[in-house]
């Protein structure tokens, strides 16, 4: 997964899409760790009138615009948070197609007092895949690692 720090976002970025990844926690730290293709993932945006499709699948086709920010979260599905279950976006990579962060949008892991747990900013029309890795623990076990490859659709 890439990680360069190199990289500018703003830290007042409000983000004009924000992509939600709900996790059924219980269900997924009892699949092998590694690239996932099952259930128990659900994904979604806000712009699902702008013609994103697969809102509530794995495979989200996110359609976004060149110069506007995109927030990136994770949440757990668990008996109302009693369970102590946490997911985190670890790792984020455009794994083909036209990288549409450019040289300064690629999405950073923001910190604890962000809304949000990554922000990007898409740069540069295209479509890509892109591949998001999550770590899940259910009540405080050890993290296991998954990631799959939704999509981005960005136009001007």
């Amino acid at each position: 997964m890439r990680n360069n720090s190199t990289n500018f976002v703003a830290g007042t970025v409000i983000p004009a899409r924000v992509i939600n990844v709900a996790v059924d926690t219980v269900f997924l730290y009892s699949q092998t760790s590694g690239q996932y293709a099952g259930k128990g993932i659900y994904m979604m945006d806000n712009n699902a009138v702008g013609g994103s499709s697969g809102q509530g699948g794995l495979e989200l086709n996110s359609n976004v615009t060149a110069g506007f920010g995109i927030g990136f979260n994770t949440f757990p599905i668990d008996l109302a948070g009693s369970q102590g279950d946490n997911v985190e976006i670890v790792g984020f990579e455009v794994s083909s197609g036209v990288n549409i962060f450019g040289n300064f949008g690629y999405p950073q892991k923001q910190d604890a007092i962000s809304s949000y747990q990554w922000i990007g900013t898409a740069m540069v029309q295209g479509k890509c895949t892109y591949q998001l890795k999550i770590g899940v623990s259910v009540g405080g076990a050890p993290m296991k690692y998954f990631w799959w490859d939704p999509f981005f659709n960005c136009t001007s």
